[in-house]
């Protein structure tokens, strides 16, 4: 999942040098996110600032915390599934503010 992720956050770099509305809205966030695939691999990385750093092994204390199985976070990154209808699915379980979790989905959209 580490490949998975790293190619997630190029994307999202990218796109944030290429699109000033996106970069904008990204630039005073300071947010860090962890990940646990199958409840055992963790994964998180950091919005900071217009900027979303390299994911890195572990798990920490974060402001968003994201459960959900590799398969279904790859069907939601190809779009194979919707971020939302998984999350009232309770395939995927965000722990993290309203506002928080609509950051979450916009950055699994892009």
């Amino acid at each position: 999942m580490q490949e998975v992720l790293n190619n997630l956050v190029k994307k999202l770099n990218d796109k944030i040098a290429s699109d000033q509305t996106y970069a904008k809205k990204l630039q005073n966030i300071t947010k860090s996110i962890d990940i646990v695939f199958d409840d055992k691999d963790s994964y998180y990385f950091k919005v900071e600032n217009g900027h979303i750093t390299e994911p890195q092994s572990g798990k920490i204390d974060a402001d968003i915390t994201v459960t959900v199985s590799s398969d279904i976070f790859n069907k939601i990154l190809s779009k194979e599934i919707n971020a939302m209808d998984a999350y009232m699915k309770q395939q995927i379980k965000i722990k993290s503010s309203l506002m928080d979790k609509l950051l979450l989905s916009d950055l699994l959209k892009a």
